[in-house]
């Protein structure tokens, strides 16, 4: 196999300067936290801003003592209540993540605790197979792999990858389908992946390897169930903190899910999905959030992006 390609060298202009000057506050913080740790005044006073970021502030301020968020749309089945508390948690528990919030917090753990109470005996999350994919990565990114909880619900998932690679949840399938003969989901199959590969074990597993296969085979192809089924889903890089703007990333998630597994590195698809964005690039430096859509550069992205060339040339070597 041939060496993989040094993608940071095709960058049209580094984006880190104009991340580091001109991002809003989280994207700095984790700029510096994750490209210059060794710059300990600048990190102690984006860390120092961070606390008294109003955001931040106002969910830490709202947090229930058990940990959870007042969901304030109630309905009658006891059962959806917990299901929309347990998708607020995501949302809450994924802006903490980015307003630089970590495990060590005691509002975290409690948060951490009040997701964790959500799963069901057997391992499962509430509502569809890509919540529970999403509830596995933001706990991974929490350092929680190895939990005895977060274990369980990685062994739920893993007995349900179907024949073809992927997972697809019976209720968002075409009408007058089969779920024994309908492929699988691209997008639900990609956010469980995204999952597996930044579990530090997990992601050298059969599990994740035909999962990764599935993907790279179905590349660019327009999936064909009720999540994102528009065409140009592929162009959607952003994410955002809405019920379906968790599940968002279109080819930069794909690029990031394969990202850790370099056994893939020098797949065709692999290639084309990293040179195509990398032609994204703007004059600024940044990338948008949906290509051929947005007029600007999104900080988000452009940092999640480069963060995944720098860990496909880390895996280099």
């Amino acid at each position: 196999m041939s060496k993989p390609e040094n993608w940071i060298k095709h960058l049209k202009h580094d984006p880190l300067p104009v991340l580091l000057k001109k991002a809003p506050l989280p994207v700095r913080y984790a700029t510096v936290l994750r490209f210059s740790p060794d710059n300990e005044e600048l990190l102690f006073k984006l860390k120092s801003d961070l606390e008294q970021y109003q955001p931040r502030v106002h969910l830490l301020e709202t947090q229930q003592p058990d940990g959870l968020w007042e969901v304030t749309k109630k309905y009658g089945i006891e059962e959806r209540n917990r299901a929309m508390s347990f998708l607020l948690q995501l949302q809450n528990m994924t802006k903490l993540l980015d307003f630089g919030c970590t495990r060590e917090m005691p509002a975290i753990q409690q948060g951490i605790i009040g997701l964790l109470k959500t799963q069901k005996p057997d391992g499962k999350f509430p509502l569809l197979l890509h919540h529970h994919g999403y509830a596995l990565w933001l706990l991974a990114k929490y350092e929680l792999v190895g939990n005895p909880f977060v274990e369980k619900g990685y062994r739920w998932l893993a007995k349900r990858q179907r024949d073809d690679g992927g997972w697809i949840s019976s209720s968002i399938i075409p009408a007058g389908t089969s779920l024994q003969t309908v492929k699988s989901g691209i997008w639900t199959t990609l956010m469980i992946l995204h999952a597996f590969s930044v579990h530090s074990r997990l992601k050298h597993s059969e599990v994740s390897h035909a999962a990764a296969k599935f993907l790279l085979d179905n590349y660019l192809v327009q999936n064909h169930t009720t999540l994102f089924s528009e065409p140009d889903a592929w162009d959607y890089l952003y994410n955002d903190y809405s019920e379906d703007g968790l599940f968002r990333g279109g080819t930069l998630r794909f690029i990031e899910a394969l990202a850790p597994l370099a056994d893939f590195h020098d797949h065709p698809n692999f290639k084309k999905a990293i040179k195509w964005l990398l032609d994204q690039q703007l004059p600024s430096g940044l990338f948008p959030a949906i290509v051929g859509k947005s007029k600007g550069g999104d900080y988000g992205v452009t940092l999640r992006f480069y963060a995944a060339l720098k860990e496909i040339e880390r895996l280099r070597t």
